[in-house]
């Protein structure tokens, strides 16, 4: 009954991805400053899905959000977490969202001197257009080698 069960989940979600588009493998490149960033594109998909992982860093950027989206509610479309950031949303609204949420991580991360180790980003978005928005939103901040993992 257990496994009937699984294999019924199975088929749902699989012709749920194939209605919603073409999952291309992930590709993966660094950034100049040593943060890789993986991109697995889902065409057709209707939103964008990011995570910012940082080994090492206590993150309280709640406070900082605040000041940084100019009173716009970007509520569930970013989660933080003690050393994650995910963000949620529909095409139209992820660039301004996804660089909101670097604006708003950037003091926080830099108060410990951590860069991001790695950042995901899957669904509806081109390898073009990610590398375009990671440089535009972690581009500039320096390499972290303080820690165990940069040695």
């Amino acid at each position: 009954m257990k496994n009937l069960l699984f294999i019924i989940i199975g088929l749902f979600t699989f012709s749920n991805i194939q209605a919603q588009g073409i999952m291309k493998d992930p590709v993966s490149f660094k950034l100049k400053n040593g943060v890789e960033i993986i991109v697995a594109e889902n065409a057709g998909m209707g939103k964008v899905l990011a995570s910012v992982k940082i080994e090492g860093a206590q993150l309280d950027a709640k406070s900082s959000v605040a000041s940084a989206d100019n009173g716009e509610d970007f509520g569930p479309k970013v989660n933080y977490s003690a050393d994650e950031v995910n963000v949620a949303a529909d095409i139209a609204d992820f660039e301004k969202t996804f660089l909101t949420m670097a604006a708003t991580l950037k003091p926080a991360v830099n108060a410990g001197n951590s860069t991001p180790s790695y950042i995901t980003i899957a669904g509806d978005i081109t390898l073009a257009q990610a590398k375009a928005l990671v440089k535009k939103a972690f581009g500039e901040w320096k390499e972290n080698t303080d820690t165990e993992l940069a040695k």
